[in-house]
């Protein structure tokens, strides 16, 4: 569950992957749990590493 909430609250994550076969049905409930009840905390750090994705997928972008 960590990685779920953490994802959110420091790199504003918005995608949950889960495997089906490697998860059981109830750990999958408490990380989907925690990954929805999650917000994005924007502290500088926080920022200054969400700005470092976003340069690169523009550059990526813009390659195209």
């Amino acid at each position: 569950t960590y990685s779920a909430h953490q994802g959110v609250e420091h790199d504003d994550m918005n995608v949950l992957c889960i495997g089906g076969r490697i998860i059981g049905s109830e750990l999958a409930f408490e990380i989907i749990e925690a990954f929805l009840n999650a917000r994005y905390e924007p502290q500088e750090r926080h920022a200054r590493r969400l700005d470092k994705v976003l340069e690169i997928e523009k550059r990526g972008l813009d390659a195209l």
